[in-house]
């Protein structure tokens, strides 16, 4: 699956950020499709918060870090980034 933004005022990086945690995964599972596979008509129905300057950035540096630990062999690594998301959407969505 591909993930394309539709407007400058929400980035890739952004939403990819916000999939990839556990509350939009739980938000998926429970309200819009109980299957294991995500799929692109799912992602079209998430309740999307338009990020300010700051989150957008965070979300950037989250990818990035995510994508070098990935790239340097460094899965451990992805454990403490996965709460990083998690965190980051939970300050978002106000949980």
């Amino acid at each position: 699956m591909s993930i394309f933004g539709v407007t400058d005022a929400v980035p890739e990086n952004y939403i990819i950020t916000l999939i990839n945690s556990t509350f939009i995964s739980f938000y998926v599972d429970n309200f819009v499709n109980n299957t294991q596979t995500f799929q692109i008509n799912d992602a079209r129905q998430l309740p999307i918060i338009i990020p300010s300057l700051l989150d957008i950035e965070e979300a950037r540096r989250v990818v990035n870090d995510a994508l070098l630990a990935t790239k340097e062999g460094r899965e451990s690594k992805l454990h403490i980034i996965q709460k990083r998301v998690d965190e980051f959407v939970e300050h978002l969505y106000l949980i």
